[in-house]
C-alpha cells in the first residue's frame, strides 16, 4: 500500500485507487496528481488495505478495479469491496474500473453501490470528469459502458415512472445531487443512487443532463 502525505489547506478531491494491476495504479497516480483538482492520497493493490482509506476522513472518492483476482466461484472481489465500502463510509463516492465491457459484472457492481463506472482505458479527461462528478454526489455511466448497460428505448411511457422516482427525476431536473436529494425526500443516498440508476435505464439514458432533457420534453415533470 502507498499513500501520500496529508495535505493543507487545499480542497482538492482526494482519491484513492484499489487495483491489483501495478501499471494501473502507477499510471492513474501520476495522471490523476496532475489535475490541480484532485489529489492521489494512496493506491493499494488489496481489497483489505483499502481501510486506512476509508478510515481516512479526506476520502471523497474511491477507485475499485473490477478485475480483482478472487477464489473461483468466489464473489467478485471488486464488487464486494464496493458493497462493503459503501456500508463503511456511505458518503464516499465509488468509481468502478474494468478493462473491458463485462455486463455482468458491471451490473453487479452498480447494484452494489456504484456511483459510477468507467474502462481503464477512459480519456483521462473524462474519468477526471466521471470522479469529480462522483465526488459531488452525481451518478456517471461511461458512453462506451452505457451504450450496453442502458440501451436507448424507440418509445418511453411516463406511466412506467412510480411516484418515487417522479419526485427524484424532478428534484435532477432542479439541478439537486443524490446526497441533496436523499436529504429532500429523506431516504438514504445509496437508496437514491439505485432509484437513479432505474430512472436512467428506464429513460434510455446515461447521465443526469440527458434524464433531465427527456423529462421535460417528454412533459414527466
Amino acid at each position: 500500500m502507498v499513500a501520500s502525505g496529508t495535505l493543507v489547506g487545499t480542497q482538492r478531491i482526494a482519491v484513492a485507487l484499489i487495483s491489483d494491476q501495478s501499471l494501473t495504479r502507477e499510471a492513474l497516480a501520476q495522471l490523476l496528481d496532475g489535475d490541480v483538482e484532485l489529489e492521489m492520497i494512496g493506491t493499494a493493490a488489496e481489497p483489505l488495505d483499502a481501510e486506512p482509506f476509508l478510515s481516512d476522513p479526506r476520502l471523497r472518492v474511491l477507485l475499485v478495479n473490477l478485475s480483482l483476482a478472487g477464489e473461483a466461484g468466489a464473489p467478485a472481489p471488486g464488487v464486494a469491496l464496493i458493497l462493503a465500502s459503501k456500508a463503511r463510509r456511505p458518503d464516499v463516492g465509488v468509481l468502478s474500473l474494468k478493462r473491458g465491457v463485462d455486463e455482468a459484472l458491471l451490473r453487479a457492481a452498480l447494484d452494489a453501490g456504484a456511483d459510477a463506472c468507467c474502462l481503464v482505458t477512459t480519456p483521462f479527461e473524462r474519468l477526471a470528469q466521471a470522479i469529480k462528478a462522483v465526488a459531488t454526489g452525481a451518478t456517471w455511466l461511461d458512453p462506451e459502458i452505457s451504450q450496453v448497460l442502458l440501451r436507448p428505448r424507440a418509445a418511453f411511457d411516463a406511466a412506467h415512472l412510480s411516484p418515487r422516482e417522479r419526485a427524484i427525476l424532478r428534484l435532477i431536473v432542479d439541478g439537486y445531487s443524490n446526497t441533496e436529494i436523499a436529504a429532500q425526500l429523506g431516504s438514504s443516498p445509496a437508496t437514491i443512487h439505485t432509484h437513479v440508476i432505474r430512472l436512467f435505464r428506464k429513460l434510455g439514458v446515461n447521465d443526469r443532463v440527458s434524464a433531465a432533457v427527456r423529462a421535460l420534453r417528454a412533459g414527466i415533470v
